[in-house]
């Protein structure tokens, strides 16, 4: 579906609407409104899980369309900080440590280095041996 979005003065009004219901409403696509693309957000955009996606609508390089502009925002120091807190008060399980730069949880006893292969068990707090092959429940 066709998306159009209504410009006043250069500047975009309200959010992208679908042609048709455009048509619905007005019989035809008035003529403050203009053509726009939707941009996803990209995979890649937050570097840190101190960011926020922010998206504002721009005109695109055709001078034509209009598109969805994605940019990363650092969040403040206070945004940080309560978001660390709110993260360390709701550990996934018993024996972890958060890593505040990264907002990972890790165990805070290591990997048994015996050959086997494990897993971290967040609920139980211990590593746990992965079967070689499946098993099936009884």
């Amino acid at each position: 579906m066709n998306l159009y979005i209504q410009v006043e003065n250069g500047h975009t009004v309200n959010h992208p609407a679908y042609e048709n219901n455009l048509l619905q409403v007005f019989g035809l696509i008035p003529s403050n409104w203009s053509p726009f693309n939707r941009i996803q957000q990209p995979d890649n955009l937050l570097t840190s899980p101190f960011q926020t996606a922010q998206c504002t609508y721009t005109l695109s390089s055709d001078g034509v369309k209009w598109q969805d502009t994605w940019t990363a925002i650092t969040m403040t120091s206070d945004e940080q900080a309560d978001l660390i807190a709110q993260t360390q008060a709701n550990p996934p399980g018993p024996n972890v440590t958060l890593n505040t730069t990264t907002l990972q949880w890790t165990p805070n006893t290591p990997k048994p280095t015996d050959g086997q292969n494990y897993y971290w068990n967040y609920q139980t707090g211990v590593w746990v041996v992965v079967p070689l092959e499946p098993t099936t429940p009884t």
